[in-house]
């Protein structure tokens, strides 16, 4: 939904096993995490993670692609980096925001009409529904718009729940995991400059 896809799937290009690994073709248990236990990699990284792994990392639970592959990570010893999304105030981006108090004047939303994706459309309670995974990013609805409701890349701040903090101060004492506290840390561990 941030139109990144493009540039992780270039940056992946080289030998086996570099490649995007999507849960969706995944056949069940995982069988790419096998390759932990091959000593395929050096290391995991799970960045970024959410509240929702987190959690599942914390209570042992291996339900999805990724709480498999921190799991086995930890099974066979191999260092385990993670960086929690929402355990710490950051600035962050919205994609796409519709701002209804613009929306209002409006009995026709112009913005859903020109949208050649369908990611905007007219929604009978609310005017406009946003389907950010859709938007290719064209800003066609910018251009249609006439009141200027349509926000790309709104700067928000996000504040972490208390309770959350205690979850990553779990996370924080298993053995084998390293909880990384910014976004460019992934960065340096991989090596990256720009």
């Amino acid at each position: 939904m941030y139109g990144l896809r493009g540039k992780l799937e270039n940056a992946l290009v080289g030998d086996y096993p570099t490649g995007i690994i999507y849960e969706s073709s995944e056949p069940p248990g995982f069988p790419s995490t096998g390759r932990l236990y091959l000593g395929t990699y050096s290391c995991v990284i799970v960045s970024p993670a959410t509240m929702n792994t987190v959690s599942k990392i914390v209570n042992g639970v291996a339900d999805s692609l990724v709480s498999t592959l921190a799991m086995h990570a930890l099974k066979t010893r191999t260092p385990l980096y993670i960086l929690p999304v929402d355990a710490y105030e950051v600035k962050s981006t919205v994609p796409l925001v519709i701002d209804r108090e613009r929306c209002r004047p409006c009995n026709l939303c112009y913005a859903a009409n020109a949208c050649p994706t369908g990611a905007l459309r007219e929604h009978p309670y609310y005017k406009v529904a946003v389907n950010v995974i859709k938007c290719n990013r064209c800003y066609a609805c910018l251009a249609a718009c006439p009141h200027g409701a349509v926000k790309f890349n709104v700067e928000i701040v996000v504040k972490p729940a208390p309770f959350y903090l205690e979850i990553v101060k779990k996370l924080q004492s298993i053995t084998g995991v390293t909880v990384l506290s910014r976004p460019e840390q992934v960065k340096e561990l991989l090596g990256v400059t720009a």
